[in-house]
């Protein structure tokens, strides 16, 4: 006997408790940083104590989901991607009837909800749930809006997707620094079962049933849903293992989440005002110091994120900014004001300055003026330049910037952030025209190999996170339609640094670059830009890996290398880029141009490298001491990025000394363009095109310009290299 689709739905939690108690390989296995785990050691994903269950064992501390390969009707999705294009990018609601469109018509009348491959997500129907609710309280009448399709998603997310206990109990408060994902009361994904629960998914249900209750009237919720929703909510909030002090390891949005959900459905802002304080206090105050024992600070030196506080600082993981979840973790502000107006006392003054430092460090830092991360992630491939990560990390900065307005952490801080929503629309709407979709690939710049690249990615999920990060930007008035003269503020032209991580970061009107410490899980880094996008975020020389298809100088003698500017692994001759002493571990805007300064030697072979970087340009100077008796080669590469060969640089093109001492104009295979010019080179400098391969971090170069010189012996050389790149709109 076969049961039916909803009769299995509703009895997978149950029978992955079964699959879980009963596998002592998946009990007892443990992941850490990738690998099997020593004796001991604990894992990133702990069972959850007393339960009688456990977790799949996994390197994540993130959340595990079905997945199936969205479909939607083509003629919709064409549909949709015109309205994209149609719409004004501060428009939200137009971009938001424009996402939605594909999604439109997954609608199951029969199961009350979004319906993928078979399958109703509990990740896509809390966000449409979003969306609608917002859609009513907006007056809407498009794809967005729908509001009888409010109560039976609400009764699916407390239905089936509620899980009320684990074997009849209430699970406790996780121990501190362990990373329990699995818990009660929650919720879950009714395929994914237990597997698939964690705090996010509890974080967008609490505020789609948040957003559903402020909608009530509009919608027509019966006073079962209503009901259902305070008590679900309630439940889950003030649950031993959402009250402070547990949390997700430094991740306290997901508890803020919980906190403002529970105030507005049940009238009672005691969350918001003892626990969310508590979370705040404890973030900042475990920002310079150990948040666990035998962890490291939530925050580097320089205020980068460390997305694994409960291991040491010079854990593969913490030597990188994680800039995705330095942002998804920042919507923790996105409540304060509204805490601070329901009687949350002021938050003691170092907390507060450490606050509005983070928040400093994390816009100029992590963003550019395209409204897309200057992305490093210390999770690699695992998140880098995944879509659905950048808009986690962009509702993350907007609704915290936005609802902490009154604390004026930035300066012109809702104009600001209203800005950057507004650019970051406009940079889906130029992916989606390249994809010729509305729903956009799994990620961008063609980086592939982490594990939720696979065939069965769900881009509809993701579009549906779209559309309810511009309702709620809506929503809490971050609009910008262009007749309505709205309040805009441009990012700053700013620099930051984090000397512990070794990462200094330049974010301009015209381009976005880092120069990086060597970074081995992605071989990234060096004495140069790490990589180069341009004011519309598309890639320039890179986006990351070294050697050929990275900006750098290869000096060889005798059949092999000397010096490489950009090994993308550690070297102990080499210098770590940087600033001036004085100007180490800041985030400040620019009042001049940059300089950085590294230097590397080998085999009678001194290298020196500055960088000035101005609004406009990045003018490098190296001087090379060749103290050997022979002359020595010197390879310099100029890469572009991107496939297909419209670009200006073709393979086996030559180009003459006098050629690169000009102002030379290159163009990318996908359009965008800068400025090269060379000062200094030897005589019979010579330029050469050449295919180079892809690399795991840069993995569609395009055709890279190299130059060719021969250094004299016993001689210093300087080479001057200028890259300018123009307004790009």
């Amino acid at each position: 006997m076969h049961a039916s689709p909803p009769v299995r739905r509703a009895l997978a939690p149950l029978l992955a408790v079964v699959l879980l108690a009963a596998s002592p390989a998946l009990a007892g296995a443990a992941v850490v940083d990738g690998d099997p785990a020593p004796a001991g050691a604990a894992a990133e994903i702990d069972a959850p104590t007393g339960t009688g269950t456990a977790a799949t064992p996994r390197s994540e501390i993130d959340p595990t989901e079905p997945s199936a390969p969205g479909t939607a009707d083509p003629g919709a999705l064409a549909t949709g991607e015109a309205r994209l294009q149609a719409a004004d990018p501060g428009d939200l609601w137009a971009v938001a009837d424009a996402a939605t469109t594909p999604i439109d018509g997954l609608w199951n009348a029969d199961q009350g909800a979004y319906v993928v491959a078979g399958v109703a997500r509990a990740r896509l129907n809390a966000e449409m749930l979003l969306v609608h609710s917002y859609a009513a309280l907006a007056g809407r009448t498009g794809t967005d809006a729908h509001p009888e399709r409010i109560e039976p998603l609400v009764k699916l997310l407390t239905g089936p997707m509620y899980v009320p206990t684990l074997n009849g109990k209430v699970a406790p408060a996780p121990a501190p620094g362990h990373s329990v994902t699995i818990h009660a009361p929650g919720f879950a994904d009714p395929v994914g079962g237990l597997v698939s629960m964690h705090q996010a998914l509890d974080a967008v249900a609490a505020r789609a049933l948040a957003a559903a209750w402020r909608a009530r009237d509009i919608a027509g919720l019966s006073q079962e849903s209503r009901d259902l929703i305070v008590d679900r909510v309630r439940a889950v909030a003030r649950s031993p293992f959402w009250r402070s002090p547990s949390r997700l390891l430094n991740q306290i949005n997901w508890s803020a989440d919980l906190y403002a959900a529970d105030a507005t459905v049940t009238g009672d802002p005691m969350l918001l005002r003892r626990d969310y304080r508590d979370q705040l206090i404890w973030f900042a105050e475990h920002a310079r110091k150990t948040a666990y024992p035998g962890g490291s600070p939530n925050l580097g030196t320089g205020g980068a994120f460390h997305y694994l506080p409960q291991r040491r600082a010079d854990n593969a993981t913490n030597r990188s900014d994680t800039a995705e979840y330095a942002n998804i973790t920042l919507g923790a502000l996105a409540y304060l004001d509204q805490a601070r107006a329901a009687g949350m006392g002021q938050l003691p003054k170092r907390v507060r300055d450490t606050l509005r430092g983070w928040v400093r460090r994390t816009a100029w830092g992590d963003w550019s003026t395209s409204g897309y991360l200057n992305w490093d992630s210390g999770k690699g491939l695992s998140r880098l330049h995944l879509t659905q990560y950048w808009l986690l990390a962009l509702r993350g900065f907007a609704a915290g910037t936005e609802g902490s307005t009154a604390q004026a952490y930035l300066p012109s801080q809702q104009a600001t952030t209203r800005w950057l929503v507004r650019r970051a629309v406009a940079t889906y709407q130029q992916r989606a025209a390249a994809a010729s979709s509305v729903v956009l690939p799994a990620t961008a710049f063609g980086l592939s190999g982490g594990p939720l690249v696979t065939p069965t990615f769900d881009g509809l999920t993701g579009t549906a996170r779209f559309a309810s990060t511009l309702a709620e930007m809506a929503d809490r008035g971050l609009a910008s339609p262009a007749d309505t003269g709205a309040d805009l503020q441009q990012l700053p032209d700013a620099v930051t640094n984090d000397a512990d991580i070794g990462r200094t970061a330049v974010t301009t009107s015209r381009f976005a670059t880092a120069f990086l410490k060597p970074w081995s899980p992605l071989k990234v880094g060096g004495l140069e830009p790490a990589r180069l996008l341009d004011s519309r975020g598309r890639a320039l020389t890179g986006v990351g890996g070294s050697g050929d298809g990275a900006l750098g100088l290869r000096l060889r003698a005798a059949g092999r290398t000397l010096v490489d500017t950009q090994r993308g692994v550690y070297k102990d001759t080499q210098t770590v880029i940087a600033p001036a002493r004085s100007r180490l571990n800041v985030a400040r805007t620019m009042d001049g141009p940059v300089a950085l300064t590294g230097t590397d030697k080998a085999a009678s072979v001194r290298l020196t490298v500055k960088h000035r970087v101005a609004s406009t340009s990045i003018r490098t100077t190296y001087v090379v001491r060749n103290l050997r008796k022979e002359t020595i080669s010197a390879q310099l590469r100029i890469p572009t990025y991107g496939s297909g060969d419209a670009g200006s640089l073709k393979v086996g093109q030559r180009i003459g000394p006098a050629a690169l001492s000009r102002l030379l104009t290159v163009v990318t295979p996908t359009g965008s363009r800068f400025q090269v010019r060379f000062k200094g080179l030897p005589p019979k400098a010579r330029g050469e095109v050449v295919a180079v391969a892809p690399q795991n971090g840069n993995p569609t170069p395009g055709p890279q310009l190299v130059v060719l010189v021969t250094l004299p012996a016993k001689r210093t050389t300087t080479i001057e290299r200028t890259i300018v790149v123009p307004s790009a709109g």
